[in-house]
């Protein structure tokens, strides 16, 4: 008996476990967890600034997100104060489908649009929906 792991035994195993079983990288988002709020650093940048709830939709992110009939990973949902501080936001929800360590997101408020850069590469684009605002002095701009 061989201790040999053949091309078809692999196969078989990529296909019950999903494209992400050899980097052990992807885990989806808790639910729960999905509407994240501005960090303490943002706002401490922009006090009292207008925050706005956005919907990140991923066209592909990384090997592993929208490419090649993989489904792109699921919408973000969260809190920012400015263009930085949703990227930021942004760039800690894709690193997982991301295999470089230099990563760096674009947001483009005026096209609702964003670029994913993984090192020198393209990892990935998006879409953004402004689902809220909440103005300066509470007052709800839906």
């Amino acid at each position: 008996m061989s201790n040999h792991i053949t091309d078809e035994v692999l196969a078989d195993m990529a296909m019950k476990m999903g494209p992400d079983w050899q980097a052990g990288r992807h885990q989806p988002r808790d639910p729960e967890a999905e509407i994240t709020t501005p960090s303490l650093e943002e706002m401490a940048e922009a006090p009292g600034a207008t925050q706005t709830k956005y919907r990140v939709t991923y066209d592909r992110v990384g090997r592993h997100g929208g490419r090649n009939g993989s489904p792109a990973p699921a919408p973000l949902t969260v809190w920012a104060v400015t263009a930085d501080g949703l990227a930021e936001h942004i760039q800690k929800d894709v690193r997982q489908y991301l295999m470089s360590r230099e990563t760096e997101v674009i947001v483009d408020l005026e096209d609702m649009t964003g670029m994913v850069f993984a090192g020198m590469n393209n990892g990935g684009s998006f879409t953004l929906e402004a689902l809220q605002v909440v103005e300066a002095g509470g007052s709800d701009g839906r």
